[in-house]
């Protein structure tokens, strides 16, 4: 009696089990043929060479994300298979593409810019997702870092990591919105109706709002939750003040296709406002480790917040070290501007931090000349006069003398 209930429980789990199969087998099926049907009504409703390359390129991704389940689908689609459902579907797009006109190489174009749009949007997608497990290990190793050597290098190495990431991630996003824009090689205003729906669709679907909102969201979050050295925070400066220049060029555009949606306009303005609360942290963060760089280095400057009162704050230490040369011993103001100039003049503040200042609008050129012009002047104030100096000096007083004393000597010769 034992055995042949576990006969039957057996026989129940086989039968549970195949039960479950069929209906995940089915389910795969009738997500296929909707997406083919899709595709099939995304056909008939095609106007433009950009609508019939999508279409083309989204049966491409349709095909490689079913072609383990090949198979399976030859036996469902009987008569058909897997292999003439896609022949039947691009035989009806290259009708659709004779109907409409469609200039072969204009189609090849284009479907080259699409395969590179694709191609962005799998980066961008594959890297946000990196990019949020390494800031998952930032968190966690931050925890423990400043106690374990190990764990403080492997902070390091993440953050380094995420940094490049993240900059790798912003240029994708306006490369792949550039590419969009691209394969209609025309300003917003001269696009016809149909044009504005393609590129709005093609913007929807990948997601470039999203995209760009969470780029600065990220760049935000790393500079908040992140202890960075000097030069990462020029670097993540001139980042900050490239994604500015970019979205300064992208946001007209996208305002002028989004003009009568509400919701759209929305976004960019949003996105707007992202984008200067990221550049006010940025702001905020060089100018604090630009004077952390300085006071550990035993520049003490008045604060400062802006250009304008680092300059003068700068400018204004230095003129008083100058003021003040002789009243301290030559070795003494020697070491202090030799501690200066090797450890934070010709190695972080002028090749790093004067350039990404200037570059970023936070400096002007004639401020980075006048901060210049002040250290030349420390460090002509205690460079000791070489004994060269005087012993050219000496020669030309003595040749002076000489020549004075030689003149008057001819002169009473002359009266005579």
């Amino acid at each position: 009696m034992k055995t042949i209930l576990q006969i039957f429980v057996l026989f129940l789990i086989s039968a549970c089990f195949l039960n479950a199969r069929q209906i995940s087998d089915r389910l795969i099926v009738n997500k296929f043929e909707e997406s083919v049907k899709e595709l099939h009504l995304f056909t008939d409703s095609a106007k433009t060479v950009q609508d019939c390359v999508e279409i083309n390129a989204m049966a491409d991704e349709l095909e490689v994300k079913y072609k383990e389940k090949k198979d399976l689908l030859d036996r469902a689609l009987y008569p058909d298979d897997f292999h003439k459902t896609f022949e039947k579907l691009r035989d009806k797009l290259a009708i659709r593409r004779n109907d409409l006109g469609i200039i072969e190489t204009q189609y090849i174009r284009i479907t080259e810019l699409e395969k590179h749009v694709h191609g962005l949007s799998d980066k961008v997608d594959s890297l946000s997702q990196e990019n949020e497990k390494l800031m998952n290990d930032m968190k966690r190793l931050s925890i423990t870092a400043a106690a374990n050597k190990a764990h403080f290098d492997s902070l390091q190495t993440v953050i380094s990591k995420l940094q490049q990431n993240l900059k790798e991630r912003d240029q994708l996003v306006f490369s792949l919105v550039d590419s969009l824009f691209l394969q209609y090689d025309k300003n917003i205003s001269d696009m016809t109706d149909i044009e504005k729906q393609s590129i709005y669709g093609k913007l929807e679907r990948r997601n470039v709002f999203t995209g760009i909102k969470k780029s600065i969201e990220d760049n935000l979050k790393f500079l908040q939750s992140t202890n960075l050295t000097p030069n990462d925070y020029a670097e993540i400066a001139r980042q900050n003040n490239q994604f500015t220049s970019q979205w300064k060029g992208v946001s007209p555009k996208l305002a002028d296709l989004y003009l009568s949606s509400k919701k759209k306009k929305d976004e960019v303005a949003r996105i707007d406002s992202l984008l200067t609360v990221w550049s006010k942290e940025v702001d905020r963060s060089n100018w604090t480790s630009l004077d952390t760089l300085l006071s550990r280095n035993g520049i003490v400057l008045k604060p400062f917040s802006n250009g304008d009162e680092f300059t003068s704050h700068f400018t204004e230490y230095i003129d008083t070290l100058v003021r003040n040369t002789n009243q301290e011993p030559e070795d003494i103001r020697a070491k202090r501007f030799n501690t200066f100039n090797d450890a934070i003049w010709k190695s972080n503040l002028k090749p790093i931090w004067l350039p990404v200042l200037v570059e970023s609008g936070k400096l002007t050129v004639d401020q980075k000349n006048k901060i210049e012009k002040a250290v030349d002047s420390w460090h002509s104030a205690v460079t000791p006069t070489s004994p060269i100096v005087y012993a050219v000096i000496i020669i030309l007083i003595l040749t002076i003398i000489l020549g004075l004393a030689m003149r008057f000597r001819k002169k009473p010769t002359a009266q005579e």
